[in-house]
This record gives structure tokens, C-alpha cells and sequence, in this order.
């Protein structure tokens, strides 16, 4: 029994770390312009080579659409794809993405029009880590509590 409370104290410790420390992190919704006001489409898409030299879609790089006074954001699909619609303005259209290089155009983007604007991302050659800075501390919570079960089972056996 007092195996059974000490792992789930373990499990809560945990989940309560994932959560208030943010860890269990999604890409927020996209941020659109749905105003009553002229507009037009953004769209495009974003691809870059791998370690082998292969061009090939980049899933989840964050496309931003800045005029100066307001950022749109919009998040490329597994094929690479990204859509926004955003006011009538003048835009740089930035694409940021982990490992690789970031690239900006500028697009003018007038009422009911559809801008396409595709990136080719270069690696950056920057190691991108495994994980999260903040999870050293998950693993080493982890590890303190198995090295106690571990601990206690050979301290009741030698009992």
C-alpha cells in the first residue's frame, strides 16, 4: 500500500510540473483577422532541405504577417501548407522554424486579393535540442523517486 501512495504522489508531483510548467505545449490557434473591414488571403508553402539534401514540406513552422501595427501567425500543415487572411496592407511575412535559417518577404495585400508566397528554408547548422531545458528537471525528479522505490524495496527485503 505504501508503494501504491508513493507512486501516485510521484505521478501527481509529475503532472502538476507538466502542467504549471507548460510543458504540454500545443501551437495556439491561428490567429486570423475576421473584422468587417477589406482583406485578403496569405497562402503559400514552406518546404527545406533535410541533413541529405532532399527539399521536403517543414510541418509546424510559424509563418508571422507583421504591418507594423498587428502580427498575424499561422502554422504550416504536415504538407507544408500555411493560409491566413489578414487586413488590406503592406506585410513582411516571416517563417521561423527550429534548425533552419529564418526568411522574410514583403507582400501588399489589397481587398479580395489571394497572395501565394512560398519559402525554401536553409538549415541554420544551430543544434536544436532533444528537449525542453526545463525538462533536466523532470528527468532528475524521476530519477531522485525511482532511486527511493529502488531504495526502499531492498531495505524491506534485507529486513
Amino acid at each position: 500500500m505504501k508503494h501504491l501512495r508513493l507512486l501516485l504522489g510521484v505521478v501527481l508531483f509529475i503532472a502538476l510540473v507538466l502542467l504549471g510548467g507548460k510543458l504540454a505545449v500545443a501551437k495556439p490557434v491561428t490567429n486570423q483577422y475576421y473584422g468587417s473591414g477589406g482583406g485578403g488571403m496569405i497562402r503559400g508553402t514552406v518546404l527545406g532541405f533535410n541533413m541529405y539534401d532532399q527539399l521536403e514540406p517543414i510541418a509546424w513552422a510559424s509563418v508571422f504577417a507583421n504591418n507594423g501595427q498587428r502580427t498575424f501567425v499561422a502554422y504550416t500543415s504536415a504538407g507544408g501548407f500555411y493560409e491566413m487572411f489578414v487586413p488590406v496592407g503592406i506585410y513582411n511575412v516571416t517563417v521561423i522554424q527550429p534548425g533552419y535559417r529564418a526568411y522574410t518577404n514583403i507582400v501588399t495585400v489589397s481587398d479580395g486579393s489571394t497572395s501565394s508566397i512560398n519559402f525554401i528554408l536553409e538549415q541554420s547548422h544551430v543544434p536544436v535540442p532533444e528537449y525542453q531545458p526545463s525538462m533536466a528537471v523532470i528527468v532528475m525528479v524521476l530519477a531522485l523517486a525511482a532511486a527511493l522505490v529502488i531504495r526502499r524495496r531492498y531495505a524491506e527485503r534485507s529486513d
